[in-house]
């Protein structure tokens, strides 16, 4: 723009004025490093891509380099014709036109460009409703119908004609208990899709049952570190949907409401089952064509021999977490921090149906409430008294437990993010028997505060590395000898898993806690109420 002016805005509600310094200085700070970038990319840019190319291509990287000035060629000629044409042009119009003092395009006075746009924006906007409307739909099942649909569909087409039945490599005789095990993992899976929309618990107890059978398999299959992972990822779950599905309102079957089912339902649902036994045959085929092949070269035995002198640890489960692809287990957790945050800030809104907001009948039937917690009586009477005394008696015990989980993980089973699942299911039990207002009287959790600290760990631990000139989250052994202990092995990523640690931690009692007040809002909001009717009128019962 030639001498930009805002004189020539009228008709403004407000005046118009430069934007503020702190406004301009993202823009500012891009601009000032492209143009380094640009100036010395040698000294800039060059190192980071040296890394990353390395990390792809290994030592077979192609001589190269980065310059401003690559001497007299013709994309230096075509740059120079274009800006001296460029600036011969405005010279011109300058001295004809007076550009200074033009408010419309010469030649294109009569397009106006806002218009041009606001149409553009109409136009595809209405195409894209009328295509949502012929292709999409607006409930979730529907559009999984399509997705899962089109899916088979496209594997079924690349797949035809291709010998996936015939096994290369021999085939190991069938356990007759792994057998059942599976069988009974099978049935477990049919139950809880089954009865999942009348009966919650029933599909979630059932649920259970499949995750435990695939514990079990990682068990048999020599994979301590993923049925670990598989049985504390169960018991936290099952524990976090037992406390969302208690404020969904209760779903009634059709014989319970005196409706008889239509037939086109009956047809839905057997189209439904259609489509999963077509989707999981397709899935076991296709491991069974990938499991009875012959495996090429793996990166498996680079792993199991740097291991131990790379990562400083003999479990290469856990060094691969922490070590090896440390960035990726570092964007997990980000992830899963910020899925934790996203979720209490999405409860902290939420009121549950007035139907589900009655006290389950436990609760009424022993007269506790959250007033009586809050006013320092202990909760746990009745039929929880000896659940709370073993639990609260465990609560160190598991805390140690999970330390020891944690200090073992980088040599045997274990690791951060089990050991945080460990300690979550402490804290989960204490909330079990004690309810969220007196456990949180008695000790202050601030998972926000864990979920911010795990995050620094691991980034500084990445950071340190750059100390030493190394690339970020590079790892180090050191051994040191302690009094009385005698030499440990001490590896950074040490650091790195606490992080991993206390971020599980933190998100796991963030959800936790913003499910468990939902009682106490709830509650409260039900006693309000009630006392707000009038003597006589009708009350919660």
């Amino acid at each position: 723009m030639h001498r930009p002016s805002l004189r020539l805005v009228r008709d403004l509600p407000r005046t118009p004025h430069e934007a503020p310094r702190w406004m301009r200085f993202p823009a500012e700070v891009l601009a000032f490093l492209c143009l380094a970038v640009g100036v010395a990319p040698g000294y800039t840019i060059a190192p980071l891509l040296a890394t990353a190319v390395r990390a792809i291509l290994g030592d077979a990287v192609p001589s190269y380099s980065l310059a401003i000035w690559h001497g007299f060629n013709l994309p230096l000629v075509m740059s120079f014709v274009a800006l001296v044409g460029g600036s011969a042009l405005y010279l011109i119009l300058q001295k004809t036109l007076r550009l200074s003092t033009v408010e419309r395009l010469p030649l294109f006075y009569r397009f106006n460009g806002k218009r041009a746009f606001e149409r553009v924006m109409s136009v595809t906007t209405a195409l894209a409703d009328r295509l949502t409307n012929s292709l999409g739909a607006r409930g979730l099942q529907s559009q999984l119908l399509g997705i899962v649909a089109f899916a088979i569909l496209v594997a079924a087409v690349t797949l035809y004609g291709r010998p996936l039945l015939l096994a290369a490599v021999p085939i190991s005789p069938v356990d007759p208990t792994f057998a059942i095990l599976w069988l009974i993992g099978i049935a477990c899976a049919i139950g809880t899709a089954y009865q999942a929309k009348y009966h919650r618990l029933a599909s979630l107890i059932m649920m259970g049952g499949a995750g435990l059978v695939t514990c079990i398999t990682f068990v048999w299959f020599s994979a301590p570190d993923l049925a670990l992972t598989q049985l504390l990822v169960e018991v936290v779950t099952t524990i976090l949907l037992l406390l969302g599905l208690r404020w969904l309102p209760r779903r009634k079957e059709p014989a319970e409401l005196g409706i008889r089912v239509p037939a086109i339902a009956w047809l839905h649902r057997a189209r439904d089952l259609a489509i999963a036994v077509a989707g999981g045959a397709g899935m076991a085929l296709l491991a069974y064509a990938v499991l009875t092949r012959p495996y090429p070269d793996t990166i498996s035995n680079y792993f199991l021999e740097r291991a131990l002198s790379e990562g400083g640890g003999t479990n290469v489960v856990n060094v691969l977490l922490v070590d090896f692809r440390g960035f990726d287990t570092l964007g997990e957790i980000s992830v899963l921090g910020i899925v934790a945050l996203t979720v209490y800030a999405l409860l902290r809104r939420f009121r549950p149906a007035p139907e589900s907001i009655a006290l389950p009948h436990q609760q009424i039937d022993q007269g506790k409430t959250d007033a009586a917690a809050r006013a320092g009586d202990d909760p746990a009477t009745g039929y929880l008294l000896m659940p709370s005394v073993l639990i609260r008696l465990a609560l160190p015990i598991i805390a140690l437990f999970a330390v020891f989980l944690f200090m073992r993980g980088h040599n045997l089973p274990g690791g951060g993010f089990v050991a945080g699942l460990t300690l979550s299911v402490a804290f989960i039990l204490q909330y079990m028997v004690g309810g969220t207002a007196w456990v949180e009287s008695k000790m202050r959790l601030h998972p926000q505060r864990w979920i911010g600290l795990g995050l620094l760990f691991a980034v500084l631990t990445g950071m340190g590395a750059w100390l030493f000139g190394y690339p970020f989250l590079t790892s180090h052994s050191a051994h040191l000898h302690l009094p009385l202990v005698g030499e440990i092995h001490v590896p950074s990523a040490f650091l790195f898993d606490l992080g991993v640690f206390s971020l599980v931690v933190g998100a796991t009692m963030l959800i936790l806690t913003a499910l468990g007040h939902q009682s106490i809002r709830s509650h409260r909001a039900a006693q309000q109420a009630e006392a707000e009717l009038p003597r006589g009128g009708a009350r919660w019962k």
